[in-house]
């Protein structure tokens, strides 16, 4: 039956939209609050990784102070201890070694500091992404569920309104579900069952009533 089929459709329609609406905004939602959370964290992760640099400059200028007042002070003993110039410079090349080594130690340990704060952003950064990817998937099939739950729930109303219909003999809505044949079939055996109704609804003819009943109609067709 077109109206009844048409109703079905818009029926579908209507509430699927409704079920998109609500699984869009929840995935709406959800990206934001992840954005959100994600911000935070990679604002005071790059705020922690801004200070490496500072930090360990300020730990350099502090060793580079130390080292050259203990050159200044070896300086000074070796005039007042009458050191030669070969134990002197001896003294001078061991406290240069010793800054030298302190200071590639406290670089390569600012580097190793500053990859691992990239790495904790790029990490932080593939978290993200990957909640997006999670949190959308688990949405949809939330969606999914709710539109073939939605899906049967229509069809189960459009079997009931065609049973009911069927009941007066308007197969038409069951063409659709069991094809043509089928349909007919159904059709010709509730004529075989009510053969007044059928007449007087213009379904069948006087001939037809007759070979059904064996007797002719009381009753007047519609179309007649």
């Amino acid at each position: 039956m077109a109206g009844l089929q048409e109703t079905f459709a818009k029926r579908q329609n209507e509430s699927a939209g409704k079920i998109n609406d609500l699984y869009d905004k929840q995935n709406q939602v959800q990206a934001q609050n992840l954005k959100t959370e994600f911000d935070r964290n990679l604002s005071d992760k790059q705020a922690a990784a801004g200070q490496i640099s500072p930090q360990y400059q300020t730990q350099a200028n502090k060793l580079a102070a130390n080292y050259e007042q203990q050159r200044r002070n070896a300086n000074l003993g070796a005039l007042q201890s009458g050191l030669g110039s070969g134990t002197a410079q001896q003294q001078q090349n061991a406290l240069a070694n010793r800054f030298t080594g302190n200071y590639a130690a406290l670089r390569g340990e600012e580097a190793g500091k500053i990859n691992e704060a990239n790495q904790d952003i790029a990490n932080l950064r593939t978290a993200y992404n990957n909640a997006l990817v999670a949190g959308r998937a688990d949405t949809d099939a939330k969606r999914d569920q709710a539109l073939i739950q939605n899906f049967n729930q229509n069809q189960n109303w459009y079997d009931a309104q065609a049973a009911n219909l069927a009941q007066y003999g308007d197969f038409d809505a069951y063409r659709r579900l069991y094809g043509e044949a089928q349909a007919n079939n159904m059709r010709n055996t509730w004529i075989s069952s009510n053969p007044d109704v059928a007449y007087r609804s213009g379904m069948i003819s006087k001939e037809d009533y007759r070979k059904l009943t064996g007797k002719d109609p009381q009753y007047q067709s519609i179309y007649s």
